[in-house]
């Protein structure tokens, strides 16, 4: 809900024209307005009036145009406009008639004039804008003032003069509907009748016009009220700052979701797994340290450090910490690493796996590298080969050195290509000169040697994947636990050990007990609350 103010350069008319798809004639500024959108999206417009306003005022441009000439001031408001989501589990026509409904119980019957207009695009966003007055009308379809003055009273009805000797006067408004406590209850009550109607009509759909930090919903984050000039923009495909914030929270939401899908699918695991601990006497030996229990501590290090973050950071980076965290116990489960003996065996085999295939597309690639040059050699070899044979033929001492000299670069390219075409056909066992059948045992030793590789480069990355998986989990126990990996000395490695010692003697009592939180126990705030632009949620 906002008002439409002159102090803020806004006009009624410019957001009726807007609203309706139609220019029209604003006679306070005797200009056009004009809708810069598209007219057929407004499927209904219609202007409800309280029995006591003329009945011309049904057209909305006489309507405010005699509000724009009613309101004197420069800086005076003239309306006040709500944006309201309709159900989409509703048809157009129920939708008709729930909005009616509730204009004319929350503001018509009160004596403000509804003008509303309904817009569906058919992208499944049905809404309605309301553009209220503000003023209230007297019997004749008078506008009345927004606040008169009163003298002040005493418990007699006395006049009460002030230290100066003149009357005491107070300004009041006419009519309450500027009191805050409204935009509550119209709020609520739209949820009541909205309700309602999804219950009439035989639908399970229900909305709740709470905030999500009063539904107590705590792992969704709500997204911001595009307005009409964003949302205009995004309808023609133009991207603005508040719908790439809005597909940005969408995904957080997608990403949230299914983190706590994963974490519920590995409880059953985890509380095995802490089962077992229990029952194993494991604190003496580094090595046998329960990972789970290093994620516990290095999570809650982790926690501990953002004491003095803004609750944006620490909700974000806690987020952060649930993504890494499932993807780490599924990983474990995967690949059974209970310990952190368990992680360096771990460590030891992929790190062996990666250097053989590694070597293994090495080799091939210069395998490959010497055929495609025995195959330039050959052609270099064939061009260049009259040259050699006129030098060979020239056996004068001075004719020769001559002739040497002219084609020096050439012999040169000519004898590199000759060494070159011998080593590789020796390696291969290959008969020159080079016939048809040595050329397609080279180029089918070449392909075998090319799909080999396709086969192995995404072996290479999967396993690859794992050691990055396995580095994260090294460098958790490393900051809780550095004792308990030997493959590191030095300076560095004791520095590290003292570090992460202090680390976690200042945060142990901290530790989180169970496993793993679901997000909605994680958080005790919604993230990023955003109570100006929340939209109501089903």
């Amino acid at each position: 809900m906002t008002y439409i103010s002159r102090a803020n350069g806004q006009s009624v008319m410019a957001a009726c024209a807007y609203y309706d798809g139609e220019q029209k004639y604003s006679e306070y500024d005797h200009q056009w307005k004009y809708p810069h959108s598209q007219p057929e999206r407004v499927v209904l417009h219609e202007v409800m009036l309280p029995p006591n306003a003329p009945p011309e005022y049904a057209d909305s441009e006489r309507l405010w145009n005699a509000v724009d000439a009613a309101e004197k001031k420069v800086n005076a408001q003239t309306a006040r406009r709500l944006m309201i989501a309709l159900p989409r589990e509703l048809t157009y026509e129920q939708n008709v008639e729930l909005i009616r409904s509730y204009c004319d119980q929350e503001f018509v019957s009160k004596g403000m004039i509804c003008d509303l207009y309904f817009h569906d695009s058919g992208d499944g966003n049905p809404h309605v804008h309301l553009l209220l007055t503000l003023r209230a009308m007297d019997e004749q379809g008078h506008w009345l003032p927004k606040a008169k003055t009163v003298y002040v009273l005493d418990e007699n009805g006395n006049r009460i003069k002030n230290k100066d000797g003149k009357w005491r006067r107070q300004t009041i408004e006419t009519v309450d509907w500027n009191d805050h406590k409204y935009g509550e209850i119209w709020r609520h009550n739209w949820e009541v009748i909205q309700n309602d109607a999804l219950e009439r009509a035989g639908s399970e759909a229900r909305v709740d016009m709470r905030s999500l930090e009063r539904q107590g919903i705590t792992d969704r984050v709500p997204q911001q009220h595009l307005g009409p000039a964003a949302a205009a923009m995004e309808r023609k495909g133009i991207e603005t700052d508040k719908g790439n914030e809005n597909r940005r929270r969408i995904g957080l939401n997608k990403m949230l979701a299914s983190i706590k899908k994963t974490l519920k699918g590995v409880t059953g695991w985890l509380d095995e797994l802490k089962s077992i601990m229990q029952h194993q006497e494991v604190l003496e030996h580094p090595q046998q340290y329960q990972l789970i229990e290093v994620m516990q501590s290095y999570m809650a290090m982790r926690e501990a450090g953002r004491e003095y973050w803004s609750k944006y950071s620490r909700d974000k980076a806690g987020i952060n910490d649930l993504k890494e965290m499932s993807a780490a116990l599924i990983f474990m489960k995967e690949n059974d690493i209970y310990t952190v003996d368990d992680l360096s065996a771990h460590l030891v085999k992929t790190k062996a796996e990666i250097a053989a295939i590694e070597n293994n597309i090495r080799s091939n690639e210069q395998s490959i590298r010497d055929i495609n040059g025995f195959f330039e050699a050959v052609e270099v070899y064939n061009e260049l080969k009259p040259v050699q044979d006129k030098l060979d033929s020239i056996h004068w001492k001075n004719p020769r050195e001559k002739y040497q000299a002219e084609h020096a670069d050439e012999l040169q390219r000519f004898d590199e290509a000759t060494k070159a075409r011998k080593r590789v056909a020796k390696k291969y066992g290959i008969t020159l000169p080079l016939d048809k059948a040595g050329r397609k045992l080279l180029k089918d030793k070449r392909a075998e040697l090319e799909a080999d590789n396709g086969k192995q480069r995404p072996q290479l990355e999967t396993i690859n994947k794992s050691l990055s998986q396995l580095n994260t989990l090294r460098y958790w126990t490393r900051k809780v636990v550095p004792e308990a990996l030997e493959d590191r000395s030095g300076f560095a490695a004791e520095l590290d050990t003292m570090r992460a010692k202090r680390e976690l003697n200042e945060v142990i009592d901290k530790a989180v007990t169970a496993v793993v939180h679901p997000p909605e126990e994680r958080h005790t705030e919604p993230i990023l609350p955003d109570k100006e632009t929340e939209k109501p949620h089903r």
